[in-house]
């Protein structure tokens, strides 16, 4: 078909503002490019770009993928008869989306990754519509923004996902896990062994004292203390878990999201430091990796190293520049009381190069853990102290992992978006999500694979949050994670101040008959990992989804597993 497209500007006052814009198409690739000296002068709000290459009718053959975030990852819908429905994505995790299994298949593909980016979709009157968008928030342009239509006749889901590994590979700076790990020996340790979590402590939220101070803080559930953690990794050592990773949640401090940036020492409520410090040496001796969990977020005033000047700032409603408290959780607060944010700049000049190392000091080794740091979008800065466009944000978000490659071994955080791919390791989930169940939108009609055939051999990952702790849990959970490749991710005290957005079914530590329950799981899993555990350096070439839920995933070197969910059962052949 002869391609056409449409670009609208949405201005303060809602009308299209109808700016400039160019096409230039070599191969089999339409480029559209939205200068940035077109924004020049306006105040826009977003810019959407719409094409006849990517609307399509009810009935028509084929189907659209798109990120959805971090909720259910990588989205299908088909053309089959819906109501009007419209969903924009929070962020698009992936700067990609498609149309599927049609002779007019095409795959976008976002080159301005740093921006705001999100996909807008639509079913209006049987009209199906995938249209890329940019979010300025009235501000001027950094960069061109550019997106490319790439013809892929008959393409399907998997064919655009091993076409964008390879944009990652070529043009993005991603480098194999094989050969990664000749740089980074601990990435290799932690290929090897599975992931446990514990959360220590936590106090409520919502928090009922939203400032902070050391005289009126909220008291902390003392969750596990370091008395608990010796009986762990002895029940470990005991039940024949040869090697794993022990990242510790909430150590410090205040607990979890108690007390950042302040991340040490550790809350003697757990235990003092000497004997936190004893632990983890004893723990390495018995062969296990210990990590643990910051944030380079999140600010509390409670914090002995606060500092207001050092906050991430923002226009309020009436134009003044204002600290900005996170508007996901503004209105129950975190732990730590009001949920301001760090600006990215002082983020890793300030607080990470100077606090890294004393974490290190510890004998934390392996994939240092930073929270969202790769699930948050990055955020302009309009401080005058400290300024920071988007672009300026991505770049400290990526200097923070390169130093916690450089310190600590590896690095790893909570959900995968794209700006920061090359240098992550590991990633806590893909998606929220196994199903389709609970998704946001009736567009929504499968929650598919996309990101780990883009990203196995390169990133390790668990599948989901749902796939968390999969022993204590159905047999779907553990089948999904082997579908994906999980390196598996147990975690005790998942849940936490009524969330259990991890699964309702939790391991503790509370008893010793809950230690002994989390230690068989360990073990469990362990064991179960061992089988595949190799797989994590190759890359997955396919993965079919056969008639009776079975799915075939092919792997690089020619392994093939087997996953059944109607039987319950997989099997793994070479």
């Amino acid at each position: 078909m002869n391609a056409t497209f449409k670009l609208v500007a949405i201005a303060r006052d809602g009308h299209d503002m109808g700016i400039a814009f160019r096409t230039e198409e070599f191969d089999n690739v339409i480029r559209v490019t939205v200068p940035a000296e077109a924004t020049k002068g306006k105040e826009i709000n977003l810019i959407r770009i719409e094409s006849n290459l990517t609307t399509f009718k009810t009935g028509d053959k084929g189907n659209m993928i798109f990120p959805t975030g971090m909720e259910d990852g990588v989205a299908q819908c088909n053309f089959d008869e819906k109501e009007n429905e419209m969903y924009r994505s929070r962020i698009a995790c992936m700067a990609t989306a498609g149309i599927c299994d049609t002779p007019d298949a095409v795959m976008l593909l976002c080159r301005s990754a740093e921006y705001d980016q999100r996909f807008l979709v639509k079913c209006a009157d049987g009209v199906y519509s995938l249209s890329p968008e940019f979010v300025l928030d009235f501000d001027e342009a950094e960069d061109d923004m550019i997106i490319d239509y790439i013809k892929m006749p008959n393409a399907t889901f998997v064919d655009m996902a091993k076409a964008y590994r390879r944009y990652q590979l070529e043009e993005r700076g991603c480098v194999p896990l094989r050969e990664r790990v000749k740089t980074y020996p601990k990435v290799a340790e932690a290929a090897d062994c599975i992931e446990v979590r514990i959360r220590m402590g936590w106090k409520p939220q919502p928090t009922p004292v939203r400032h902070q101070t050391l005289e009126n803080e909220p008291p902390m559930l003392v969750a596990c203390t370091v008395e608990k953690l010796h009986k762990i990794v002895d029940g470990m050592k005991a039940a024949g878990v040869k090697g794993a990773e022990i990242c510790l949640v909430g150590w410090a401090a205040g607990g979890h999201d108690g007390r950042f940036p302040q991340h040490y020492p550790c809350d003697e409520r757990f235990g003092t430091d000497e004997e936190f410090r004893a632990w983890i040496k004893k723990t390495k001796e018995y062969g296990y990796m210990v990590t643990c969990h910051s944030n380079s977020k999140g600010a509390y005033e409670i914090a002995d190293n606060w500092d207001e000047s050092l906050l991430l700032m923002k226009p309020d409603e009436n134009g003044n520049i204002v600290p900005w408290v996170r508007s996901d959780y503004k209105r129950m607060g975190l732990q730590g009381g009001e949920p301001y944010h760090l600006c990215p700049i002082p983020a890793y000049e300030h607080y990470a190069k100077k606090d890294f190392p004393v974490l290190r000091d510890y004998g934390f080794e392996g994939l240092h853990y930073v929270d969202e740091l790769t699930a948050v979008e990055p955020v302009k800065c309009y401080c005058p102290d400290h300024p920071s466009s988007r672009k300026k944000t991505a770049e400290c978000c990526r200097e923070i992992a390169r130093l916690s490659r450089e310190l600590f071994g590896g690095f790893q955080s909570e959900a995968q978006f794209d700006f920061m791919a090359a240098e992550c390791d590991y990633v806590l989930y893909t998606s929220v999500r196994i199903t389709t169940e609970a998704a946001k939108s009736k567009l929504f009609d499968e929650i598919i694979p996309f990101w780990v055939i883009a990203y196995h051999g390169i990133i390790m990952s668990n599948a989901a949050s749902a796939t968390i702790n999969y022993p204590i849990k159905g047999v779907r959970e553990k089948l999904k994670a082997i579908e994906c490749g999980s390196r598996p991710l147990l975690y005790i005290n998942s849940k936490f101040c009524g969330r259990d957005w991890m699964g309702r079914e939790d391991l503790h530590c509370e008893t010793e008959a809950d230690i002994a329950e989390s230690v068989a799981a360990i073990k469990t899993v362990a064991d179960d990992y061992d089988l595949r555990k190799h797989l994590q350096y190759e890359f997955i070439e396919n993965i079919e989804r056969l008639p009776n839920e079975v799915r075939r995933i092919t792997y690089s070197d020619g392994t093939i597993i087997t996953v059944d969910y109607t039987k319950g059962t997989y099997e793994i052949n070479k």
